[in-house]
């Protein structure tokens, strides 16, 4: 064979590794990443890995993090109950899902490899339309000035209570200037 193994590779169609050792796909995802990235008309997500299930998708995780600390990995897991379970999934579940499909919708281009992990029962649940997260996602982190009333309006709008004093998750509270 020769040249590079992401040579091979084409958007759209699918491909299967095998034989792959035990503890090696980090490195050879990390390396086809790299090699997808380096193109000329490099897409945003380089690759996307459907895992069988959640512990497989964790230990590729590791892997890549050992192997490529600077790329970019996403992971988007499935729901930890049943359709019809008189329980709802974990909050934490369904805040790293959320943040993967906010952070698919904004995306563009990335200056860095980018792998999407993900299970072959997260695939298989619906997710909602990509402009419905896009415009209702919202964006925080030290360092950046966000308009008050902005961020009020979103957290009503996503279902948050607003409370005088805040006691448990999904409620808000704006004293003065500052917002819990």
């Amino acid at each position: 064979m020769s040249g590079h193994p992401a040579e091979f590779l084409r958007p759209g169609r699918a491909v299967t590794l095998a034989h792959v050792a035990d503890g090696a796909e980090g490195l050879v995802l990390s390396d086809l990443a790299s090699g997808v990235a380096a193109r000329k008309d490099a897409p945003a997500i380089g690759l996307v890995v459907v895992c069988r299930d959640g512990p497989r998708m964790a230990a590729l995780s590791r892997g890549l993090s050992f192997f490529a600390p600077d790329m970019d990995v996403l992971e988007f897991p499935a729901w930890d109950c049943l359709p019809y379970d008189r329980v709802s999934p974990h909050p934490g579940v369904m805040a790293q899902r959320m943040t993967t499909l906010s952070r698919l919708a904004h995306v563009e281009g990335r200056d860095k490899p980018s792998i999407l992990l993900t299970t072959v029962n997260a695939i298989l649940q619906r997710v909602p339309p990509r402009n419905r997260i896009a415009s209702q996602s919202l964006s925080a982190a030290a360092g950046n000035v966000l308009p008050m009333q902005r961020v009020i309006a979103w957290l009503d709008l996503n279902g948050y209570l607003r409370a005088s004093t805040v006691r448990e998750s999904g409620e808000y509270a704006v004293r003065g200037g500052i917002l819990d």
